[in-house]
């Protein structure tokens, strides 16, 4: 089992937060600019805590989903559905109108 660091800060979160910070930046470039604040990393760390952060949604490359995967799309019965929902959802005022009232309903019917 690996060691836990014991600097105290969490590379993998400054990892992150730079290339949110600069979408362009290479593993390597990402390295060198951290490890001058003192944030000691390899560009071979760098690149596995992108590529995981990638594969669990935390950050969208250029591709963005896999190709050859298509779209979920919602049955045509769930899209009337949730139109509905929508015209009663602006009728009453809001989504929290709108659960009030059909907790009440379901008070009233249950």
């Amino acid at each position: 089992m690996a060691k836990k660091s014991k600097s105290g800060s969490n590379k993998s979160m400054a990892i992150r937060q730079y290339k949110d910070a600069n979408p362009t930046a290479a593993p390597r470039e990402i390295a060198e600019a951290l490890n001058k604040t003192g944030v000691e990393v390899s560009a071979q760390f760098v690149s596995t805590v992108l590529s995981n952060a990638k594969k669990k949604g935390g950050i969208v490359g250029k591709r963005g989903r896999k190709p050859g995967r298509p779209a979920a799309a919602a049955p045509a019965s769930n899209i009337q559905q949730l139109i509905q929902a929508k015209k009663l959802v602006d009728q009453l005022g809001g989504v929290d109108a709108a659960r009030a009232a059909v907790n009440a309903l379901a008070q009233i019917l249950g």
